[in-house]
């Protein structure tokens, strides 16, 4: 990501780059297609569906779609639900699971800091929420058949973090009908000014993120005059996390040899710490 003194930004695709939405089920029983759901911020989302969960028909109780909402990856300020690793990600989910997923396209910084891309993913939910306050006939095409009262919710990197900032806010506003069953954090994203076990490693083995990389998200999507000791950047303490109640079941992964490993492994810790149900995975041979 360059970022130059006159404001202007560029985001390069590679190697990263965008894959086209699909609506059409020519090419087999699974497609995508792009909605808007905010006009005025712009904001978007990639919807992933079986064909059959398009069918009103097939608006029964045992053909209902469980729903899982997606964040993705790229320090708050990169990618997006068409980029390549994002729209595989959720296209394998769909097509191995039969689920319909939604992958939301949050602003990114740091034309938009945070919580710009933490009040964009709320408002995805909000907008399933209107969703499911409709009749099947009345919802987008392609959630007749979505079973709102079983959503999970799934982020990689810094959609990991968003993951656990839509959980701590659902809390506190009412979603219902909706219903959270569980969360997915892959590897989250977060960070402090003291340095970590496995930053200080990854200056000797560099991983495909660097330090210097997580620094330089950080200071691009930080509010103004933060420092990576602020509320969004830093491990979530227990005693925070304690107030997230009830907590849906939360799955943590992260690769052994990521820049993150050690802040996702105290993460873990804070949430065990909280007595949440949540469980690590760690792929000893992984990075980022």
């Amino acid at each position: 990501i360059q970022l130059f003194s006159d404001g202007r930004i560029v985001r390069p695709q590679w190697p990263d780059p965008d894959c086209p939405a699909d609506p059409s089920f020519e090419k087999g029983e699974f497609g995508c297609k792009d909605v808007i759901l905010d006009e005025g911020t712009g904001m978007w989302a990639r919807i992933f569906a079986p064909k059959s969960a398009t069918v009103i028909d097939d608006a029964s109780p045992t053909g209902k779609r469980a729903l899982l909402v997606y964040f993705h990856a790229g320090g708050f300020a990169a990618t997006s639900p068409a980029s390549m690793r994002s729209h595989g990600i959720c296209s394998g989910i769909s097509q191995k699971m039969g689920m319909i997923v939604v992958s939301v396209a949050y602003r990114l910084a740091p034309e938009h800091r945070l919580p710009v891309a933490f009040d964009d993913s709320f408002a995805s939910l909000q907008w399933l929420q209107s969703q499911a306050q409709q009749s099947p006939m009345d919802r987008d095409p392609w959630l007749k058949n979505a079973d709102f009262s079983r959503i999970f919710l799934m982020g990689n990197s810094s959609g990991g973090t968003i993951v656990h900032y839509m959980v701590a806010r659902s809390i506190r506003r009412d979603l219902s009908p909706l219903g959270i069953k569980g969360l997915v954090s892959v590897a989250p994203f977060f960070g402090g000014e003291e340095r970590s076990k496995s930053e200080i490693q990854s200056l000797v083995q560099p991983d495909l993120l660097t330090l210097a990389h997580c620094d330089t998200l950080w200071r691009f999507c930080l509010p103004d005059g933060a420092n990576r000791d602020h509320g969004y950047c830093r491990v979530p303490r227990a005693e925070e996390i304690a107030k997230i109640d009830p907590m849906p079941p939360l799955l943590v992964v992260v690769g052994a040899g990521d820049v993150l490993y050690s802040r996702v492994v105290e993460y873990y810790e804070e949430l065990r710490k909280a007595g949440k149900d949540a469980k690590l995975v760690e792929y000893p041979d992984r990075g980022h």
